[in-house]
C-alpha cells in the first residue's frame, strides 16, 4: 500500500539562498526511483521573481507560486517526492546547481550554448516578444500604427533596441517616429497604458499574460513578433536524469496536464510544444 508525504512550510538561509519547503503529495514509495529526488525531496533553484513562472502572490508570503512551479510540482510527484525551493539571485542558481545546493534550477531560463556547455537542459516552454495596448485601443494592430504615438518601455530591457529598430524602419517609410519613452519598471510601464499617456509597450508574452490576468479587460495584445526564446529546466550532466525529465514533461503533455496548467494562468496554449533536445 503506498502511503503519502506532506511536507511541512519552511523558510530557512542556505549561503545567502533562501529554502522554502513546499507542501506536495506523492506516493512514497516512488521517491527512490528518480536519482534527482534525495529522501523524498526535489531540490530546486529558482529566482522566485518573474511572474506568472514562479512568484509571490503577496508580500510576505511564504509559498511561491506560478506556472514554473506548478509543472515542477507535478513532475516531483510523479517521481514520488515533494519540491523544496532554493531562492536567490538569477546569476547564482546554475553555480548553486553546481555546488548541489539543488538539483534542479526553474527560473525562466533560457538555453543557450554557453549554458550547455557547463550543464544539462530540457527545453520545455518558448516566450515571444509582444506589443501589449490598451484593451479599448481598435487603431494600435500593429507596430508600424505606432507612428507618431507614445511607447512606454521599461528602461536598460533589449525592447529598447526593438523600438530603436522600429523607428528606423518608420524612417525608411516616411513615417513620423514612435516617441519612446522609458520608465524604471514594468509596473510603471502599464500605468502610462491604462492612463493614456501610451499608446503601446513590448514585453514578453508571458509577462503580457499575467498583467491581463490581473486586470482583466483592461489590457490587449493586438501582435505577436513571433521572436521566440526557449526556456528550459536545467540539471547536473551525467546519468539517466535528463532522459527522466523528458519522461516527466512528456507524461505531462500527453496527459493533458500541462494545457491545463497553461489554461490556468492564461498562457498561450502553444507555449509548450516544444523540442526537447539541445543540439
Amino acid at each position: 500500500m503506498l502511503h503519502t508525504r506532506i511536507a511541512l512550510v519552511a523558510k530557512i538561509t542556505f549561503g545567502g539562498l533562501v529554502v522554502m519547503a513546499l507542501a506536495a503529495t506523492a506516493p512514497a514509495a516512488q521517491a527512490g526511483d528518480v536519482g534527482l529526488v534525495r529522501n523524498g525531496v526535489l531540490n530546486v533553484c529558482t529566482g522566485g521573481d518573474f511572474p506568472p513562472m514562479q512568484y509571490y502572490e503577496n508580500p510576505g508570503d511564504e509559498k511561491l507560486v506560478g506556472f514554473e512551479v506548478d509543472v515542477v510540482d507535478a513532475i516531483a510527484k510523479q517521481w514520488g517526492g515533494t519540491t523544496r525551493y532554493v531562492v536567490g539571485d538569477f546569476k547564482g542558481l546554475l553555480p548553486s546547481l553546481g555546488a548541489e545546493r539543488c538539483d534542479l534550477v526553474a527560473s525562466g531560463i533560457m538555453v543557450t550554448k554557453e549554458r550547455l556547455k557547463a550543464y544539462d537542459a530540457v527545453p520545455y516552454f518558448v516566450s515571444n516578444v509582444v506589443m501589449v495596448t490598451a484593451a479599448s485601443d481598435t487603431e494600435t494592430k500593429s507596430p508600424l500604427d505606432l507612428s507618431g504615438k507614445v511607447l512606454a518601455i521599461e528602461a536598460g530591457t533589449t525592447y529598447e533596441k526593438t523600438a530603436a529598430a522600429l523607428n528606423a524602419e518608420m524612417a525608411k517609410a516616411g513615417k513620423a517616429p514612435v516617441q519612446i519613452q522609458t520608465y524604471p519598471s514594468a509596473s510603471g510601464v502599464i500605468e502610462q497604458i491604462l492612463v493614456g499617456r501610451a499608446a503601446a509597450t513590448i514585453t514578453q508574452d508571458t509577462t503580457a499574460a499575467f498583467r491581463i490576468k490581473q486586470m482583466p479587460g483592461r489590457l490587449q495584445v493586438p501582435y505577436n513578433y513571433g521572436d521566440g526564446e526557449t526556456y528550459g529546466i536545467y540539471l547536473r550532466k551525467g546519468g539517466d536524469n535528463r532522459e527522466a525529465l523528458v519522461e516527466a514533461i512528456e507524461t505531462l503533455q500527453a496527459g493533458g496536464e500541462m494545457k491545463a496548467l497553461l489554461q490556468k494562468w492564461n498562457l498561450p496554449e502553444t507555449a509548450t510544444d516544444v523540442k526537447h533536445e539541445t543540439n
